[in-house]
């Protein structure tokens, strides 16, 4: 499958928003940190659009650096604000998340620290954007059940077998 088509909606638009958060990149520079941050190498057929777009809604403006003749990007007053509450959004989603991993740590009988590197090795690698939307969208609604089963300590026995044969097969698919 491409590439392109496992990368999250939106991704690359709130990627580069955030990156030019730290100073103004030019698009070469854009495009290897996005690489180096996710493992995912965009093409300039999509950065550059993507940063006209940005440029379009007035999120971003452009400038030359006459001494290295290069366009640089750099957030606009309008820009630094979507990016500040974009990030909000992300450390409330986060502050879920961080619930979520202490609710499947107690429901496996792991140290939740042990799960926690477990699940940081992953995002460190990308990994979590490089499923489909469909796939994701399962592991989120997966969560609400396991929120539930959570309460009911009656049926951790029975979601620690049924997670253990999952991790089997997910294995032996990974080839492992």
């Amino acid at each position: 499958m491409e590439m392109k088509k496992l990368v999250p909606r939106g991704f690359l638009r709130s990627h580069i928003l955030k990156l030019l958060k730290s100073g103004p990149k030019h698009g070469y520079e854009i495009i290897k940190l996005i690489e180096q941050e996710t493992g995912w190498n965009p093409s300039p057929g999509a950065v550059y659009p993507t940063l006209h777009e940005l440029m379009e809604n007035n999120f971003v403006t452009k400038f030359t650096s006459k001494r290295e003749r290069r366009i640089y990007y750099k957030l606009t007053k309008k820009g630094e604000m979507v990016t500040e509450e974009f990030e909000k959004n992300m450390n409330v989603m986060k502050d879920k998340f961080s619930n979520f991993i202490g609710i499947m740590s107690q429901i496996l009988s792991m140290n939740e620290t042990e799960l926690r590197n477990i699940v940081r090795k992953h995002q460190e690698k990308g990994s979590f954007f490089l499923l489909s939307d469909e796939i994701r969208e399962l592991i989120f609604k997966s969560r609400n059940s396991l929120i539930k089963i959570a309460r009911d300590k009656t049926k951790h026995k029975e979601l620690k077998k049924i997670l253990s044969e999952f991790e089997i097969k997910l294995k032996k698919l990974a080839g492992e």
